[in-house]
């Protein structure tokens, strides 16, 4: 909480000088973390050498600190719409499917800085809503969705009481419904390849889809040069054909195939330091 006052005491320009400054140091100092990022780079990169492996894992929590002080700095900014892009290609696919009236299921992954991606399209006239986990400090998981409120991007919380039935209300709304899918976290899900390995992946995508009828797209945001971000969107087919007992694992392989490609061309902006393959399949006699 010091380090989030700080950051916003600075201003825009010195507080990003600052999180990277941070990130650097939480590389150094955060043993744990940091080897869980070689590690996975390790897994998903084996033909780099490890030279290149430890420069790539720097960068990495650079770019995070530096993601978390934009997010903490926001308000320093005249407009969002400086700062972060929606290509004109994901314009035309958000208000396509979303004239549908069946609601949206957003997928997206922890790539480039997803909070900002989420209050761009908030403010660009969207109606966004998100499934967000509960901080270990209830103060910053305050301070989350009030950012998020103040942006006009809506959070269910999970662990809440009949949060699929408010899923669904939400794309009964005909509006978005944002769901990250790389990260390994109890919920229902299915494994499906990532980088080669099977990973836990959730399927709420998939089975929400389904269910509702709503409509599926992908979408990414990641750094433009000079600076700033741009959002990408691209629709999704759900494809049902084939035995229904493989339909829902079939489409999270696809989804993972997706996030992977993007992560491919922007590796210093993903959540490396993430367990993505702790859970592993259980093994048949």
């Amino acid at each position: 909480m010091l380090l989030w006052g700080l950051t916003r005491l600075l201003g825009w320009r010195w507080g990003r000088a600052l999180g990277q400054r941070l990130g650097s140091l939480a590389f150094r100092l955060l043993k744990r973390e940091r080897q869980t990022t070689l590690d996975n780079l390790a897994l998903a990169f084996p033909e780099l050498p490890q030279v290149e492996r430890l420069e790539l894992g720097r960068r990495v929590f650079e770019h995070f600190g530096r993601a978390a002080a934009e997010v903490v700095n926001l308000r320093r900014l005249r407009s969002i719409h400086d700062f972060v892009e929606l290509d004109f290609r994901g314009r035309q696919v958000l208000e396509e499917k979303l004239g549908l009236g069946r609601g949206v299921i957003f997928v997206t992954a922890h790539l480039g800085n997803w909070e900002l991606m989420a209050r761009k399209l908030a403010a660009s006239g969207y109606p966004v809503n998100t499934i967000g986990r509960a901080a270990y400090d209830p103060r910053l998981t305050r301070l989350i969705e009030k950012f998020r409120l103040q942006g006009g991007v809506h959070t269910i919380w999970r662990g809440e009481e009949k949060i699929i039935e408010r899923m669904l209300e939400v794309l009964r709304r005909g509006e978005i419904l944002g769901l990250l899918i790389d990260q390994d976290t109890r919920v229902p899900g299915e494994f499906a390849p990532f980088f080669g390995h099977e990973a836990f992946t959730p399927s709420a995508p998939v089975t929400l889809a389904i269910k509702s009828g709503a409509e599926l797209v992908v979408g990414f945001n990641y750094r433009r040069h000079p600076d700033g971000y741009l959002v990408v969107v691209e629709s999704f087919q759900l494809d049902t054909s084939g035995p229904q007992d493989k339909v829902v694992a079939a489409n999270l392989t696809r989804l993972n195939r997706l996030i992977e490609e993007q992560v491919r061309q922007h590796p210093v902006e993903w959540v490396w330091m993430h367990r993505r393959w702790k859970t592993r399949p259980q093994k048949t006699c």
